[in-house]
């Protein structure tokens, strides 16, 4: 599962979608928990690390990144 705080100032985006709301996630990358979770799904399935292990908040690359990043590179590996 994913979870991020919700804060005011921050963009609300589920599934790649932006919401109007007066809080949204927050995360090193965009904070969108639904593609985070089905990232983290799929990883799971192909018996690979978890996304936080692939793309570290650490790492700066990562921040602010939208989280279709994760997606296509997810794909990617199912290739």
């Amino acid at each position: 599962f994913d979870l991020h705080r919700l804060e005011p100032d921050n963009k609300l985006i589920l599934g790649g979608v932006v919401l109007d709301h007066s809080v949204g996630c927050v995360g090193h990358s965009d904070g969108d928990a639904v593609y985070h979770c089905v990232v983290d799904s799929v990883l799971g399935a192909l018996s690979m690390p978890d996304i936080g292990q692939l793309f570290p908040d650490k790492d700066p690359e990562w921040k602010g990144a939208p989280s279709d990043v994760f997606m296509r590179a997810t794909k990617d590996l199912m290739e």
